[in-house]
């Protein structure tokens, strides 16, 4: 009986490791705006993909291949010919599985030049925003936190805001607030960023980026 559990668990290792293997080949064409290790790319004109939700990220990709969310550079990489359920699953397991550092790791004194110079490469340097701290923490713990957690770690259907470009989000905000782009209200005047003004978008984001850092914040929901 023994045997046959670690077979099962070695088949299972297999096939996941052949999924990322896949996500990666997926992925190729993209890393062309978003980034070798999906981290985004034009100082944020491109998103950092690396680490989102494995369900977010696949809601995203249909959103596109649907047209519910509209991006010209998109639609051509996710025709149901080029981009079937099986790629988008995988893909987003790649992405998932990404790590990105926002501070440079710690080596052993016996690393190669090389070997610092590609883990400096992989330090996500995301830009402090100018604002008010305390009211940017205030406004995020009451109009952010219950959908992408209380340090913007983001949960299975939301996304991370933290160590995200912060002139992406900028960007997204502006699209949601004008209807361009689905956010959580039927429509955009019923959505909470309806109610957050320009000023308390660039303090929430003046606090998020002032603790990129930092370790995430407990999670209510994740407690027992």
């Amino acid at each position: 009986m023994r045997a046959v559990s670690v077979l099962v668990l070695l088949l299972a290792e297999s096939a996941s490791a052949q999924d990322l293997a896949a996500g990666k080949d997926v992925y190729g064409p993209c890393a062309a705006c978003h980034g070798a290790n999906a981290e985004g790319g034009k100082g944020g004109e491109y998103p950092r993909l690396a680490t989102l939700p494995v369900p977010y990220l696949i809601d995203q990709l249909k959103a596109f291949q649907q047209r519910r969310r509209i991006n010209l550079p998109m639609f051509p990489y996710t025709e149901q010919r080029e981009l079937n359920e099986g790629d988008m699953k995988d893909v987003a397991a790649y992405l998932k599985s990404l790590e990105l550092p926002v501070t440079t790791p710690q080596l052993p004194e016996t690393a190669s030049s090389l070997e610092r110079l590609e883990a400096s490469q992989k330090v996500l340097v995301v830009p402090r925003v100018e604002g008010d701290l305390e009211k940017g923490k205030t406004a995020y713990h009451r109009r952010c936190a219950g959908c992408h957690g209380p340090s913007g770690q983001g949960r299975a259907d939301f996304p991370r805001l933290i160590n995200q470009w912060p002139s992406y989000l900028v960007k997204q905000t502006q699209k949601m607030r004008a209807g361009e782009r689905p956010h959580e209200g039927d429509s955009a005047e019923t959505d909470v960023l309806h109610r957050v003004k320009e000023q308390e978008v660039s303090d929430i984001l003046a606090w998020l980026t002032s603790i990129q850092s930092e370790p995430p914040q407990p999670d209510e929901k994740d407690k027992p």
